[in-house]
C-alpha cells in the first residue's frame, strides 16, 4: 500500500521487482483493494483520488523488509561519538571486522521492529558492534542485556560506557565460546544476536550456545550474521545445511543487510539470518571444536564444496542385479537424469557375479557394488558440485533398479 500510495508510475511487474512477492499472490491482493482501484484490470495501479486522500492520513511506513526506515541520525551520531572516544581496534586473532556507525543502528532498529527488544531478555553472543551501546542510548524498555565476548578490551570499554551513561541492566561477562556455559545462564534468554567467525566450526560453535542460552522452548530468536563472497555460494549453502541440522527455522534472510570496515574478500559485508526455534530444534555438538577462527581454520574454510550419497538398495530383482548390459544401462540413465557427465568407466566382475562399476565423473565419481546372493545394490555418489534433482533421487533410484526397499543417506 505504502508503494503504490508513495509512486507516480506504479505496474504490476514493479511491484513484483519492489516487494519480491510471487505474482499470484499480488494478483489476489489487488483483487481484495479493488474498490480503492482506478483501474482493478489495468496494468497500471493507481489509487482513486478520493482513496488516495483518505490513505495519505493513515501515515502508512514503509514494510521494514525493504531496508527502509533504518537510518537514526541522532544514534548515528551518539555511537559516533562513543567509538571515537575509546578507539578500540579490531583484533583479527578473533575474526573482528568492527561494523559501520550506521549497521550497529540499523541491527537494533531491526530488533525493535520485529517486537524483539520490548520487555526482553537478550544476549549478545559477541560484541564488537556495541550493539549493547545502540540498545541504552535508545533505552525501550528491554528486561535485561548480557554480553559474552572473549575480548577483555571490548568489555571493559562497554562497563565504563554503560556506567558514564547510567544504562540499567546491561552486564558484561568475559567468556570463550570454547568453554562450556554456566548453568546459571543456560535458559535464561529470549533473544540472541552473534555475529560469529565465519567458519563451519565457528557457526557450529555460536549457534550451540545460542540454543543453550535460550533453552529448549518453541519460538525463540538469533539474529545471525554470515558473509561470504559471491563467488563462493557454495559456503552459504553450507550455512543452510548446519541451520537445517539444528532445525532452526529462517524466517527472514536479508542479503547484505550489515557493512563493515574492512572484509573485503566477503565483500565487507553479511547477511541478517533471522532464526526461529521449533519444538523440534535441538542441539548436535557431537565433539568440542576448537579451530573456529579463519586463521586457525584455512584448510577447512578453502576445502571445495562436497556432496556425497549413499544409496542401499534391497529386494532388487534377480535380472536385474545379475545381468552387467541392464545395471550399465541403468547406471547410464541416472547419470543422465542428474547431470553427471561421465568421463570414464571401469567394470570389475567377481566370481560369484557380483560387480563393481567405478565411473569417474567430471564432478567426482560413483561407484556401485552389487550382491546377487543378497538382491543388493550399494552405490556410492560423491559431486562437488550441487546435485542436480536431488529431490528425484529416490524415484529414479526404484523406476531403474525395480525396487522400492531403498535407503537414501546424505554423508555431511
Amino acid at each position: 500500500m505504502y508503494l503504490i500510495l508513495n509512486s507516480q508510475e506504479m505496474t504490476n511487474s514493479a511491484l513484483i521487482r519492489e516487494t519480491g512477492l510471487p505474482k499470484e499472490a499480488l494478483r489476489r491482493f489487488k483483487q481484495s483493494i479493488s474498490s480503492l482501484l482506478e483501474k482493478p484490470e489495468s496494468d497500471e495501479i493507481l489509487f482513486k483520488l478520493e482513496n488516495r486522500s483518505r490513505l495519505e492520513k493513515l501515515n502508512l511506513n514503509p514494510y521494514f523488509w525493504t531496508l527502509v526506515g533504518f537510518e537514526d541520525p541522532k544514534l548515528e551520531v551518539d555511537l559516533g561519538k562513543i567509538r571515537e572516544k575509546y578507539k578500540l581496534t579490531p583484533k583479527r586473532e578473533y575474526d573482528q571486522f568492527f561494523a559501520t556507525v550506521n549497521t550497529s543502528v540499523a541491527k537494533v532498529k531491526v530488533m525493535g521492529a520485529r517486537g524483539d527488544i520490548e520487555g526482553k531478555r537478550i544476549a549478545l553472543l559477541g560484541d564488537d558492534d556495541l550493539l549493547s551501546v545502540v540498545l541504552g542510548l535508545q533505552g525501550k524498555g528491554y528486561d535485561q542485556i548480557t554480553v559474552l565476548d572473549v575480548d577483555e578490551d571490548i568489555l571493559s570499554a562497554i562497563s565504563r560506557i554503560v556506567e558514564e551513561n547510567g544504562f540499567k541492566n546491561i552486564r558484561t561477562e568475559l567468556y570463550d565460546a570454547r568453554e562450556s556455559l554456566r548453568p546459571d545462564l543456560k535458559g535464561r534468554f529470549d533473544i540472541v544476536v552473534t555475529d560469529p567467525p565465519y567458519t563451519a566450526g565457528g557457526v557450529r560453535l555460536f549457534l550451540e550456545r545460542s540454543l543453550e542460552l535460550l533453552g529448549a522452548s518453541a519460538g525463540k530468536k538469533i539474529y545471525f550474521y554470515y558473509g561470504s563472497s559471491f563467488k563462493t555460494r557454495e559456503k552459504t549453502m553450507q550455512i543452510q545445511e548446519i541451520l537445517a541440522h539444528y532445525n532452526l527455522l529462517i524466517n527472514e534472510k536479508i542479503d547484505k543487510f550489515a557493512r563493515y570496515h574492512g572484509a573485503e574478500s566477503m565483500g565487507s559485508a553479511s547477511s541478517l539470518y533471522l532464526l526461529e526455534t521449533l519444538n523440534s530444534t535441538r542441539q548436535r555438538l557431537e565433539k568440542p571444536v576448537e579451530n573456529i577462527y579463519t586463521y586457525q581454520s584455512r584448510h577447512k574454510s578453502e576445502f571445495p564444496f562436497v556432496e556425497h550419497f549413499v544409496f542401499k538398495l534391497y529386494e532388487v530383482p534377480e535380472r536385474v542385479v545379475t545381468s552387467k548390459t541392464y545395471l550399465q544401462k541403468a547406471l547410464g540413465q541416472f547419470c543422465k537424469y542428474h547431470r553427471l557427465k561421465v568421463v570414464n568407466t571401469e567394470v570389475v566382475r567377481f566370481p560369484r557375479g557380483g560387480f563393481t562399476f567405478n565411473y569417474t565423473l567430471a564432478s567426482s565419481s560413483l561407484t556401485t557394488h552389487t550382491w546377487p546372493e543378497m538382491n543388493a545394490i550399494h552405490v556410492v555418489l560423491v559431486t562437488c558440485s550441487p546435485l542436480s534433482k536431488p529431490d528425484r533421487l529416490y524415484e529414479n533410484l526404484s523406476l531403474l533398479f525395480k525396487t522400492q526397499k531403498i535407503e537414501v543417506d546424505r554423508v555431511e
